[in-house]
């Protein structure tokens, strides 16, 4: 009886890593950058509960079918959840842009500059396509954020503010200069861009 439990909890486990796995595919990079110690944390949560169930399964089975669990459970003991250094030290210059008090506006456009020129340097949202992708993507997650999560819409309205503002900027500094066709490209293909993943 136990192990049919914990095989119906494993399965429930499963759709939880598969829904992180579809958020962080639908997230921009840099919102992904600042809320990622929550996502490390649902997923250190979903391999301690697989090890859970596993182990309960592998008591209740076949010696044959036992040995394959065990594998699986020396994966998934040995399994870290981090973030690389450039992710971290993205993440890390957002946040303290966010929980700054500027004195004055010549101030916080300095800040939020440096900043997202850092944390797109980063994530490598370097060229004016990755921009414009990831343009897109906040937009996409804005459109389908719940009026009721304020906090997750300031934020996401914020992110996509710093790139507008900014975006063409930090472009121009990592990759040249950038002229009007361009922009008037870059309108079009960000116009599609969106268009595209709300068919999907």
């Amino acid at each position: 009886m136990l192990a049919v439990q914990a095989l119906c909890s494993l399965n429930f486990t499963l759709a939880e890593a598969k829904s992180i796995i579809k958020h962080c595919s639908k997230c921009s990079k840099l919102y992904l950058a600042i809320t990622s110690h929550k996502i490390l944390s649902r997923c250190q949560k979903v391999r301690n509960a697989f090890e859970l169930y596993l182990v309960q399964i592998q008591n209740a089975v076949p010696i044959p079918l036992a040995g394959k669990i065990s594998a699986i459970l020396h994966d998934l003991r040995g399994t870290e959840f981090s973030l690389e250094f450039a992710e971290d030290e993205a993440r890390k210059v957002l946040l303290s842009l966010l929980e700054k008090n500027f004195p004055d506006s010549a101030s916080v456009q300095k800040e939020e500059l440096e900043a997202i020129q850092i944390a797109t340097s980063r994530l490598e949202i370097k060229s004016p396509f990755s921009l414009l992708v990831e343009k897109a993507t906040l937009k996409k997650q804005l459109e389908e954020v719940s009026e009721e999560n304020l906090k997750q819409k300031e934020l996401l309205q914020y992110l996509l503010y710093l790139l507008v503002k900014h975006g063409k900027s930090n472009c121009q500094f990592q990759n040249g200069s950038h002229s009007p066709k361009h922009e008037c490209h870059d309108q079009s293909l960000e116009h599609e861009l969106v268009v595209d993943e709300s068919s999907q």
